[in-house]
């Protein structure tokens, strides 16, 4: 999936600031971890798939840990930022825990945008 992609589907548009987002922010956990990396495995079309997309990434069923014990956010910060601090980092797996992924689902949603223009950033009145 790819930025064109979305904007070519209109139902998808409003995932743009979300997809964009969530890509910055796990740039670079692919190469501590390579199966980590933001992906998708099939052919996204419908709100319902994109989100379940986003919310469901397998960095997202780790708790991502450095050598003080500080776990990872996606909604917090890069992991670049996350691993500039940190000398050691693992990645225990913990399984898609209920609680985190309602957060970072409602952090999804509130990237999204729902009303706006997405290629001009203007919201529609």
């Amino acid at each position: 999936m790819n930025e064109e992609k979305l904007i070519n589907n209109s139902e998808l548009r409003p995932f743009l600031p979300a997809f964009a987002e969530i890509k910055h922010r796990m740039r670079g956990i692919e190469v501590e971890c390579e199966p980590l990396g933001l992906s998708f495995d099939k052919d996204v079309q419908t709100e319902e798939d994109m989100l379940l997309t986003l919310i469901s990434q397998k960095a997202f069923a780790f708790d991502v840990t450095n050598e003080f014990g500080a776990v990872w956010d996606v909604r917090l910060e890069p992991f670049s930022k996350f691993k500039a601090r940190s000398t050691k980092i693992t990645f225990p797996f913990t399984g898609y825990n209920p609680n985190k992924r309602q957060k970072i689902s409602n952090w999804v949603i509130e990237l999204c945008n729902w009303e706006g223009d997405v290629f001009t950033g203007i919201t529609r009145h």
